[in-house]
């Protein structure tokens, strides 16, 4: 069946993969926080839609050539090498897809293309500060309605509901870059990403607001204003930050959150912390010790964990959990040095993803690639963000928004379809 690949064609094969590319917008961005499962399922499918799409269409596969989409290959070839190394049998190996969502950016990229100069910031950001509203909402109705100790656990772990409430809030903060006054809405989504990170009682959220803040504003201050006012808008930004920072710890409010500044002192002195923190640290000496027994390629993905644990410091201990709550113990575990070049790459594919970007989508690049890549190690450092499925996702359609951005609209006469 041939046609032109344009929204008005009359030609039904290409209004139907422009309808899935909306889909694929409102699946990717919007459904992560109220309801993670039918996201990861949706978009993995509309994936498989980008795969067949990429077949059929030349012109949709000139995604694949974006650094955004190339890095996070590498990145999966890098780490497939690792397991060579360490595989005992092929489950071992297949391991690998836990991942996939990110190899599969590339066909969502081409899917997204689909939406030619549809795919605005205005748009992109209208979908994901929906998503950090349901966020903040759930969180919300879980800690205030329910009265549960931390909101979220209704659909997700509320850790986890805070890390994608931040990541779309701060999504959603690209709308700035439209230049008519709905802008200012979009000012909301990190304050709805804040607030879902407050009733869920997450403190590695709530740290890793604060770097994404100072990126953002930075990154938005830069672009939009004048040297004067982007300086004055960046100092607000850090001034806010530090006079918040104070209040919540002096005054102790927030409970759990507001323990963090004893937490922090607690770590500084060498004093005993909580359960939480002790946990994490404990885990963190066993990723350490055991790097350094296997570092160059580590032990695999599979119990990656129960193959770290005989080399746990001295003390009570814990039983093994399914991941070292940081992703860079992880990736230094499951693939050693190998494995931290994968991890970098991965967190470099956004960035440079974005740098490449020519024309007029060349901000909103930019301004997704610096969030993306400060904001997953920054969540990072204190939860798994890779490996986690719809963290995984949302990320694999980060990198497929930058690529799509960067990839020329491919409207082609006489295409076959």
């Amino acid at each position: 069946m041939s046609g032109q690949i344009v929204p008005g064609s009359m030609n039904v094969l290409p209004k139907l993969v422009f309808m899935l590319a909306w889909a694929a917008l409102f699946a990717g961005l919007t459904l992560p926080t109220p309801t993670p499962e039918v996201a990861n399922i949706a978009t993995l499918v509309l994936m498989g839609v980008g795969l067949v799409l990429l077949a059929l269409v030349p012109s949709a596969r000139l995604v694949l050539r974006q650094p955004a989409i190339v890095l996070s290959a590498a990145a999966g070839v890098v780490l497939l090498v690792a397991l060579g190394f360490t595989a005992s049998s092929p489950l071992h190996i297949a391991m690998i897809m836990v991942l996939a969502p990110l190899w599969l950016a590339g066909p969502h990229a081409g899917l997204l293309t689909r939406l030619g100069a549809r795919l605005t910031p205005l748009v992109i950001a209208s979908f994901a500060l929906a998503g950090a509203a349901a966020g903040a909402a759930i969180a919300a109705y879980g800690a205030l309605v329910l009265q549960l100790e931390r909101g979220g656990y209704l659909v997700n772990n509320p850790i986890h509901l805070g890390d994608l409430s931040l990541m779309l809030g701060f999504v959603a903060l690209v709308g700035m870059l439209d230049r008519r006054r709905v802008r200012f809405v979009f000012l909301l989504g990190p304050v709805l990403a804040l607030t879902a990170v407050w009733f869920t009682g997450s403190r590695g959220p709530l740290v890793a607001f604060v770097p994404m803040l100072v990126v953002a504003a930075t990154v938005l201050a830069v672009m939009t204003l004048s040297r004067r006012q982007a300086m004055t808008a960046i100092a607000g930004v850090v001034l806010l930050i530090a006079v918040a920072g104070t209040a919540m710890i002096g005054l102790g409010l927030g409970g759990r959150l507001g323990g963090l500044g004893e937490a922090a002192m607690a770590l500084v002195r060498g004093g005993p912390t909580d359960g939480a923190i002790g946990e994490r640290l404990f885990m963190y000496q066993t990723a350490w010790n055991a790097f350094w027994a296997s570092p160059w390629f580590g032990y695999g993905m599979v119990d990656y964990t129960i193959s770290a644990a005989p080399f746990a410091p001295p003390g009570p201990g814990y039983p093994p959990s399914g991941h070292l709550h940081s992703d860079l113990a992880d990736f230094a575990v499951i693939g050693g040095v190998l494995g931290l070049i994968s991890y970098g790459l991965l967190l470099a594919a956004p960035l440079v993803g974005a740098l490449a970007t020519r024309g007029q989508n060349r901000q909103a690049a930019l301004y997704l690639g610096a969030t993306a890549s400060v904001g997953y190690l920054s969540m990072g450092l204190t939860n798994a963000m890779f490996g986690i499925l719809t963290q995984t996702v949302v990320y694999a359609v980060i990198l497929a928004l930058i690529a799509a951005l960067a990839q020329p609209a491919p409207l082609a006469q006489g295409e076959t379809a």
